[in-house]
């Protein structure tokens, strides 16, 4: 499936999710049951999102391996004493 096909689902998808939950809300049938059976389906999910979010934190700081201190290696120029511009001069004549 496709990046668009994918975006398009998920586009219908929530289309249909909210149509769904309004006409729990306002269609007159059930009494009080509708209203509180759709709040019930939100709460659900809702928690139930904000526990996901949580755990997967938690699993990630579990599992992720502590820093490590950064080392610089010596470099070349610091280790090796340079040769001045009159000593470069000698040798090139």
């Amino acid at each position: 499936m496709g990046d668009r096909a994918l975006g398009a689902a998920l586009l219908v998808g929530a289309i249909l999710a909210i149509i769904g939950y309004i006409s729990l809300l306002l269609i007159p049938g059930l009494g009080s049951f509708n209203f509180f059976l759709a709040v019930a389906i939100i709460m659900i999910i809702a928690v139930g999102a904000i526990c996901v979010i949580i755990g997967w934190i938690g699993y990630t700081l579990l599992t992720t391996p502590a820093p490590t201190a950064p080392t610089t290696p010596p470099t070349p120029a610091a280790a090796e004493p340079t040769e001045t511009k009159k000593e470069e001069a000698e040798k090139k004549a």
